[in-house]
């Protein structure tokens, strides 16, 4: 039975950030193979029936084989915050999305029912088990200049620039959508190895 949604689509970017230098792993990690197929795509099916439009935030021209719009960092050497500042300023919709690339669990369903919970917040990001998700969350366009000015003053964390905006954590622990898998990042190889020897693929 198709799960009815209150939201559009159409009104909200994903964006899958794969602008990493994947030091831990020594290659991008997004292209390595995942049950023989790159990492990043298994993020790209389950996004792609929950949004209107997909977009790969990365410096790395291979990406471009995946037949999806590619945009660079437009702040160098600041991380994560960066492919958040580049999807923001990109966007032409409210809201948008922001995925890491190593998330090979993650599922269509649970991100639509993040985007269902959307409203006035600025950022909304799930907890699991005490842990917020900055790197699985929907980001509202308006927050991009006090974004960038963030990371003009040095900030680089998520936790720490996520705070100074109006913030949805919706406790996702005991959701069976949010099962303990699905905020697995995959970092290393052994990180790999355990990803492909879960049971619950």
């Amino acid at each position: 039975m198709e799960l009815k949604l209150s939201y559009q689509p159409a009104n909200v970017n994903g964006y899958i950030l794969a602008g990493g230098k994947s030091t831990r792993m020594g290659s991008d990690k997004g292209l390595m193979l995942f049950n023989g197929k790159p990492l990043v795509t298994h993020i790209i099916n389950q996004l792609q029936p929950a949004v209107g439009q997909v977009i790969i935030v990365t410096n790395n021209p291979d990406y471009q084989q995946f037949g999806l719009e590619c945009i660079p960092d437009n702040i160098a050497e600041v991380g994560p915050a960066g492919g958040i500042e580049s999807a923001l300023t990109h966007s032409r919709v409210t809201h948008n999305f922001i995925i890491g690339c190593d998330m090979p669990f993650v599922s269509t369903a649970a991100i639509q029912w993040l985007l269902e919970q959307a409203g006035s917040a600025s950022i909304i990001i799930p907890e699991h088990d005490g842990k917020i998700e900055p790197l699985f969350g929907i980001y509202d366009s308006n927050c991009l200049p006090q974004w960038h000015a963030l990371i003009q003053q040095g900030l680089r964390k998520l936790q720490s620039m996520i705070a100074c905006f109006s913030l949805l954590q919706p406790d996702v622990t005991g959701n069976l959508l949010f099962h303990d898998p699905l905020f697995m990042n995959i970092n290393t190889y052994e990180e790999l190895i355990k990803a492909l020897n879960n049971k619950n693929l």
